[in-house]
């Protein structure tokens, strides 16, 4: 399994409105980020808006676009546009920087 880890910037202000969404996440969308593969997937927040988030998966970019054909992960991505920070609002969904794994003991 490979380690992925990633952040993206969401408005502070709408923390608590971006956690219950997830809180609350659709069962298609869980069951399609399960079915594409990423397994721990898990996001931290800044008090800035700054999220960290970590997934492990065989094929971390095979699963992303695996998830970026379904139907459910547009909906899912619409819905969730606008608590993210970005550089060009015309784009959809966050502007997401990979983190390069630098230290790892099991």
């Amino acid at each position: 399994m490979k380690r992925y880890a990633f952040v993206m910037r969401i408005k502070p202000e709408l923390r608590e409105e971006y956690e219950t969404a997830h809180d609350e996440i659709w069962p298609d969308m869980a069951a399609a980020i399960r079915e594409s593969g990423i397994r721990n997937y898990s996001i931290y927040f800044r008090p800035d808006g700054t999220l960290f988030a970590y997934l492990e998966s065989e094929d971390p970019q095979g699963a992303f676009a695996w998830l970026g054909k379904t139907d459910v992960n547009t909906r899912w991505q619409k819905a969730m546009d606008r608590f993210f920070v970005k550089k060009d609002p015309r784009t959809l969904g966050a502007d997401v920087e990979v983190l390069e794994e630098v230290f790892h003991i099991t």
